[in-house]
């Protein structure tokens, strides 16, 4: 029994009318879903996380409460429609005999064929979210197609990114080959160059850090130097360190790389300058995994 009655309309206006109906109450599910979410990740937000004093913890936990509410809330549009959709299904084949039968198979055909994709994706998007790849406002990059930003959202069929330079991805779940996550959101570097005098070597880093550009979408802070060590009587190993936005590498291994050099006094430096991207945590897990190395 129909909880909405038409009986005044005549066929076959009134089964496109329950189509229409079906539809519009789907399209109602998913924006008052998607207001739901919003309004259950902001109140979490604003009750939980202090933007000044926030934990490295609680930003993690606030990423992944975001990103499991809004993959519910995705979730409940695609019943909604896919519900809508059998309910349009099921009134086209219950009304104008054979004709309307085949025509109700053909389209159960081609939603079949389009449906393939569909699942491909969900299934590969509900592995990665129980994995844990990443969570909405990671910095990634997505392989193999090299595509780098923040999670903006995601769902179990696609991800939405946006890069550095404002641009908006969508990218299907299943060509998603592997993810590399930057664990801070920032690309980190170490800059290494062996000198001949130490003052001077040191000098040379801060005058450089000193015309680097600081920003959110450039160097996150000036370079600065993080150790030195005397390798000889006049060789002297300089390691300095940097962090930049993500999609911006060039400006550390380009552009301070290139003012170093040039600004470097004659036959101050040996060798170097030499850009390495690193890891605190990656690092300490290869001296974990080295150690043994090193005992034997």
């Amino acid at each position: 029994m129909r909880i909405i009655e038409l009986e005044f309309l005549p066929e076959p206006w009134r089964t496109v009318a329950y189509i229409a109906i079906a539809f519009a109450l789907a399209w109602i599910v998913s924006r008052v879903s998607q207001r739901l979410a919003e309004t259950l990740v902001g109140r979490y937000e604003r009750k939980h996380v202090n933007p000044e004093g926030a934990t490295t913890g609680v930003i993690v936990g606030l990423k992944r409460r975001e990103t499991l509410v809004f993959i519910v809330q995705t979730s409940v549009r695609y019943a909604a429609y896919v519900l809508a959709t059998l309910f349009a299904i099921t009134q086209v084949a219950g009304f104008g005999g054979n004709g309307a039968i085949a025509g109700a198979s053909l389209l159960v055909l081609l939603l079949g064929f389009a449906l393939q994709r569909f699942l491909i994706d969900i299934l590969s998007g509900v592995f990665m979210q129980f994995e844990g790849w990443f969570a909405i406002g990671d910095s990634v990059v997505m392989e193999p197609a090299g595509l780098t930003g923040i999670v903006e959202l995601t769902s179990l069929r696609s991800t939405k990114l946006r890069t550095v330079g404002g641009d908006v991805i969508f990218v299907n779940n299943s060509v998603i080959q592997s993810v590399r996550v930057l664990p801070r959101g920032v690309r980190e570097v170490s800059i290494e160059l062996v000198v001949r005098d130490e003052a001077e070597g040191r000098r040379l880093v801060e005058n450089a850090a000193r015309v680097m550009p600081v920003g959110p979408t450039q160097f996150i802070r000036p370079p600065w130097i993080e150790a030195s060590s005397r390798l000889d009587d006049d060789l002297v190993m300089i390691r300095a360190r940097a962090a930049v936005a993500p999609g911006r590498e060039w400006l550390a291994n380009g552009f301070l790389a290139n003012v170093l050099r040039e600004r470097a006094p004659e036959g101050l430096v040996v060798h170097g300058p030499v850009i390495i991207e690193i890891d605190d945590l990656a690092q300490r897990r290869f001296a974990r995994a080295t150690s043994g190395a090193e005992r034997g």
